[in-house]
Order: structure tokens, then C-alpha cells, then sequence
């Protein structure tokens, strides 16, 4: 008996030993993952608020993108307005920064984005760099997969919204202050107006115009003369782990691979175990009822 439990812890070591030669092999093979915390930082990044409103509307399809915004707003069209926002929050790895950057760079210039809002962080070798990039909607999957072949892809998102319940909104409010402003115009120069009312009136005249201009202001945001969709960047450096880097690559590689293999191990003693028992039940049983 003790021979086959010999036998047996033999077969199992050298089982074991496979394993982790597989997952050594395994982890040689990709790339040595990033520390949580950087996740962590990128997802701050990206889920700072936009400097800056990026819309697509269709303004060209309806005939008003060479009208003035003003008139654009009191035209019967106004109501055929549609207003979409799409944007990309792209997280990137590099080990070559510079070039990866200038990579970036030379996308932007060749599918017509441009950068809004830029921030550096950091020094070699651990820089980041965060971009705010508007581009036309017609260039934007195409300098998305630009990008996402520019260093190591650590994470992507894509989200479209209507916007146009939003517009439509605004333009209700508008048109409601202005029906309102034409009532209170009426009343001024009255003849049975006060002078003390006349100077409320202006007042409240001067308070409506205030209010419609920053609704118009409001409205103008999603009325850009060309649509865009948005994309934010951030280009983080690293160091990557790598079967050269002995004093911390390797060690951890060695250690993930351990674990790797003893839970497979574990699995596939567990199923051993089960066929032996199911085995030696059977074998039981089949004597017990000679």
C-alpha cells in the first residue's frame, strides 16, 4: 500500500511540475498586467467632466448650417433639430512614450481631430498624457482604431446619447420667454402705467432678455456649425515587465505561474479523486453481493 501512495505523490509532483512549466511558458507570453492602482488612476482620469460640449447635429441635412444661430433658433426647422453626442474613453500603455505619442499625434492630423484640451503629468518613466480630442463623425471609428493600435489597450468605452429631448427643452423654455417678454413690452409706456411700475417693468424686461440669452447660449452649444463626436485619451508609461527585468518581472511571473498551475493542479485532483472514489465504490459494491 505504501509503494502505491509512493507512486501516487510521484505522479502528482511531476503533474504539478508540468503545470507550472506551462504557466511559466504562458506567462512568458503576455505582457506583465499593470498595477491596480493604475487602473484606478486612468479611471479618475477619464471620468473627469469635458472642458467642452461635443455634439453632431444635422443642421446640414435640413438646410440651416449656413444660418446665423440666432436665426437659426426662430426658424420653423428648429423642431426638425436632432442633436446626438458620442463619445470614446480610450486608456493606452506605452513603453515607448515618445513615440507612441507622436503616433497619436500623426492620427489626429490624418482623420481631422483636434485637440481641445491637453495635460502632462509625470516624469520618465512614468508620464501620462491626457487629451480631449473633438473629430468629425465621419473620421471618428476610423481614428478610434488608429488608436487602439498605438501601444498596449488597457481599456475602451463607447457611448452615444440623444441629445435631442435636451434641445427641445431649451427651445420650449425660449419660446415661452419670449411670449412672455411681448406681454410685458406691451405693458410698458402704458398710459395708466406708474412711473414706479414703468421701472419694474424695465426691470423684468431687462431679466427676461438676460434669461434668453443664456438659453440661446445654451442651445448654441449643440448647434456647432460642424458635427463632432469626442474621444478622450489618456497615454500612460510603464515600465513592462519582461524576462530581462530580474528584480521584479521575474519573480512575480514565477509567482503568478505557481498559482496559475495549483489551482489547475488542484482541479485536476479533485476530478482524480472523484473517478478513484466513484471507482472503489463500484469495486465495493461488486464484491459485497458475491
Amino acid at each position: 500500500m505504501w509503494r502505491y501512495i509512493k507512486k501516487g505523490a510521484a505522479v502528482g509532483f511531476l503533474a504539478f511540475m508540468a503545470l507550472w512549466i506551462v504557466g511559466l511558458a504562458r506567462e512568458a507570453s503576455v505582457p506583465y498586467p499593470l498595477p491596480t492602482a493604475w487602473h484606478l488612476a486612468v479611471s479618475d482620469e477619464l471620468s473627469t467632466p469635458l472642458s467642452q460640449n461635443v455634439f453632431a447635429n444635422n443642421l446640414k441635412q435640413i438646410g440651416l448650417a449656413q444660418t446665423p444661430l440666432l436665426l437659426v433658433l426662430d426658424q420653423p426647422d428648429v423642431e426638425k433639430i436632432q442633436v446626438e453626442e458620442k463619445t470614446a474613453q480610450l486608456a493606452l500603455g506605452s513603453d515607448a512614450f515618445d513615440d507612441d505619442e507622436a503616433a497619436i499625434r500623426t492620427a489626429l492630423a490624418a482623420h481631422h481631430g483636434i485637440v481641445f484640451d491637453e495635460k502632462h503629468s509625470g516624469i520618465a518613466p512614468v508620464r501620462r498624457l491626457l487629451l480631449e480630442i473633438s473629430v468629425p463623425t465621419d473620421e471618428f471609428d476610423a481614428l478610434l482604431g488608429k488608436l487602439q493600435a498605438i501601444g498596449q489597450i488597457q481599456s475602451i468605452s463607447v457611448q452615444k446619447r440623444d441629445r435631442t429631448s435636451e434641445f427641445r427643452r431649451l427651445d420650449a423654455q425660449r419660446q415661452a420667454l419670449k411670449q412672455y417678454l411681448a406681454s410685458v413690452l406691451k405693458l410698458r409706456g402704458g398710459k395708466q402705467v406708474s412711473i414706479e411700475d414703468e421701472l419694474k417693468l424695465e426691470q423684468k424686461i431687462q431679466d427676461v432678455e438676460k434669461e434668453l440669452r443664456t438659453l440661446s447660449l445654451q442651445m448654441g452649444d449643440f448647434l456647432g456649425k460642424e458635427s463632432r463626436y469626442h474621444v478622450s485619451l489618456v497615454l500612460t508609461e510603464y515600465l513592462p515587465g519582461s524576462r530581462f527585468d530580474r528584480t521584479y518581472a521575474v519573480p512575480q511571473r514565477v509567482a503568478h505561474a505557481f498559482v496559475w498551475a495549483l489551482g489547475w493542479w488542484l482541479a485536476l485532483a479533485l476530478v482524480v479523486a472523484v473517478l478513484v472514489g466513484m471507482c472503489l465504490s463500484v469495486w465495493t459494491l461488486g464484491r459485497s453481493t458475491r
